[in-house]
């Protein structure tokens, strides 16, 4: 091809191409233009945020317990910071607020480009001297912003909660969450959190080189939703009080002990209690001991004092969260299924099978049932004395192992393998053992039933995880049984694997004392607007109705009394002044494994011929339960029944 040709059609391509680019840019600044010039003027307006105040919570006879006030807080947009001005910005502000610089500039660089976010709260000295500092400190202001004030302080800590800035587990389940807007963590804070958090406002207006020049009406926030609890503040504060005097009793005891030879394991330091409504399955108190203050949390907590938190577990809820064999407490519930299910007992010359009459000597000898099966119980009273031949109230009354490991033996030799084998595991899951009750806190645990299928389930794991450490090893061995009948008896006196919480002991003797109505408990019971009225009543849904007879509530309530007049508990309440005949109760001693002492508690029942109060106390490692619970119960029930509060002393070994 000649060159004067292939040259022509070079300049064709040109031109053709500067004529789309010619056209093109006709479009763009003649065609689209009016609509490319709103649309940059539509950016230039910011949106940013303005927080509500979260709604107030009060306890059931309207004790203002938790509250919002507004604070000056210091407050950076990055829209009005230049970059050659952010490294004297850090700089400064590390200085006026005592925080590290690298920790700030991190924080700058985190919130990102045109972000305005909150520093810090300060103080109004603090805030004064900032605002004289402002034409040096670009992008700074002073807001005021909602900060929560807990007026209760470590009172309460674990039903109320506390609050803290979304983590990355949020921001996954809600990818659009304000990362700067603080929200509910535990407690009610957090499982209440869309009714307390109220409605952000919206502040927009359009900046250019730095200032602003034109601002809309702001859309004010929306304040949120109070609620009111149900539990009563002045109960709450003596339960606390009680169990901490609970933990100094036990130590003290130890100390005296430990002098006299006797060994102790472990300092007690930790306890839980609950006061339960059983007929609305309100809860009045619950308290986890040890405790902290959320407002330590209101405007971000420092790093070692979280550690030291979580170092003494102080954020725990050992009241919903705590796992613990239930113990002696455990007995009335092996009680009524006895009376309900006409367990049978075993042949032996120990028991009267015709009467349902057992030698409480204190020591129970087994027949070889397999290899590796303990052949001697020892009860608690052993060496000490006997009991001689009870009966259900008077093993109730005294708390007698061998006669409630009479009943577990005589349903295992009769029932194994028959559809009726679990009975006693269904009776203690209808009554709320093994599975969450359902109260509308968070951090709640299911505990653990011992059964057949549990067994299977942990071998099986074992089998794969030799060092799980779930089963002794002997049981896994040809010719070993999983399942044996020693774990059927030392259920029965709620041992063993059979692990609960407080909370579920006290929803059990709940439904025992009203007559077989499971219901889930509650803490709140209504939510308010600002204004006072109703926005929704919580109430505590039915569950399931278990059958009970009249016949075994009214006898099982009559040897619960007989327990604390009479029985295990009668030095713990030999002072309780009047009304002591309408206290009812149950010790229970937590034998665990290691060298630890056993946990010690204690369920009441009050006023007996119209259940009201259904009382419970754990303290752990603290002891023997008729000697450190009952106590504490009892001074707890003196004040729910209308007495003077006496002193918390040492009551009677016992379990």
């Amino acid at each position: 091809m000649k060159f004067a040709v292939r040259l022509s059609i070079l300049g064709t391509v040109f031109v053709v191409m500067f004529l789309v680019v010619g056209l093109r840019l006709w479009f763009v600044q003649v065609a689209e233009g009016p609509a490319i010039a709103r649309a940059a003027e539509e950016q230039t307006w910011i949106q940013k945020t303005t927080y509500a105040p979260r709604g107030d919570i009060y306890d059931r006879n309207g004790v203002l317990l938790v509250t919002s006030r507004m604070v000056p807080a210091v407050m950076i947009d990055r829209t009005f910071v230049r970059p050659e001005e952010r490294e004297e910005l850090i700089t400064r502000l590390s200085a006026l607020l005592s925080i590290d610089a690298d920790e700030l500039d991190a924080i700058y660089e985190e919130e990102g480009v045109n972000a305005r976010f909150q520093v810090a709260t300060v103080s109004s000295d603090l805030a004064y001297q900032i605002n004289e500092q402002l034409d040096v400190l670009p992008g700074v202001e002073i807001a005021q912003v909602p900060e929560r004030v807990y007026l209760s302080g470590p009172t309460l800590a674990h039903v109320i909660g506390h609050l803290g800035l979304p983590d990355e587990v949020d921001v996954e389940e809600n990818p659009d969450i304000d990362r700067n807007l603080r929200i509910g963590r535990l407690g009610v804070e957090s499982s209440y959190d869309r009714f307390l958090q109220g409605t952000s406002g919206i502040l927009e207006y359009r900046v250019r080189r730095g200032e602003i020049i034109d601002q809309r009406p702001p859309l004010e926030p929306v304040p949120g939703d109070s609620l009111e609890l149900t539990i009563d503040l002045e109960l709450q504060q003596l339960v606390e009080l009680a169990l901490e005097d609970g933990i100094a009793l036990s130590n003290a005891v130890k100390e005296a002990n430990h002098e006299d030879g006797e060994p102790a394991f472990t300092v007690t330091e930790k306890a839980a209690a609950v006061v339960l409504d059983p007929n609305t399955f309100e809860i009045l108190a619950l308290a986890s001991v040890p405790d902290f203050d959320p407002q330590l949390f209101a405007a971000g907590i420092h790093a070692e004092t979280y550690a030291d938190l979580n170092e003494r577990e102080a954020l725990f809820n050992r009241a919903i969260g705590g796992r613990y064999p239930p113990a002696s407490t455990f007995k009335a519930i092996t009680y009524t299924v006895i009376e309900e299910e006409n367990l049978p007992f075993p042949e032996r010359d120990d028991v009267d099978t015709a009467n349902r009459l057992v030698n409480c000597d204190g020591k129970f000898i087994l027949p070889d049932l397999t290899d590796g099966s303990q052949q001697v119980k020892r009860d608690w009273y052993d060496g000490r004395f006997s009991f001689g031949w009870l009966d259900i109230h008077g093993a109730l009354q005294n708390s007698c192992n061998k006669f409630f490991w009479a009943a577990g033996l005589g349903a295992y030799l009769a029932l194994d393998g028959t559809a009726r084998e679990t009975v006693m595991q269904d009776w203690a899951a209808d009554l709320g053992y093994g599975s969450a009750t359902g109260i509308d806190l968070g951090g709640e645990i299911d505990g653990t039933i011992p059964s057949r299928a549990e067994f299977e389930r942990r071998a099986e794991i074992q089998r794969e995880n030799p060092d799980a450490g779930l089963l002794h090893p002997s049981r896994l061995e040809e010719g070993g049984a999983i399942w044996q009948g020693g774990d059927l008896m030392d259920f029965a006196i709620g041992q063993g694997t059979f692990e609960a919480t407080p909370l579920q002991v006290a929803v059990s003797y709940a439904v025992l004392a009203n007559g077989g109505r499971v219901m889930e408990p509650r803490v709140v019971s209504r939510v308010i607007d600002s204004s006072g009225d109703t926005v929704q009543e919580i109430s505590s849904p039915n569950v399931r109705t278990v059958p009970i007879t009249s016949a075994t509530r009214l006898s099982l309530l009559s040897d619960l009394g007989r327990v604390v007049s009479s029985g295990t508990a009668r030095a713990a309440f030999g002072e309780f002044g009047d009304g002591l005949d309408q206290i009812g109760g149950k010790t229970g001693t937590a034998e665990i494994s290691g060298n630890k002492d056993p946990h010690a508690w204690f369920v009441g029942v009050a006023p007996l011929d119209n259940p009201q109060y259904i009382v419970v106390v754990l303290v752990e490692e603290g002891g023997s339960g008729g000697r450190i619970a009952a106590p504490v119960a009892r001074h707890i029930l003196q004040y729910l029944m209308g007495n003077e509060p006496t002193p918390i002393v040492e009551g009677e070994e016992a379990d």
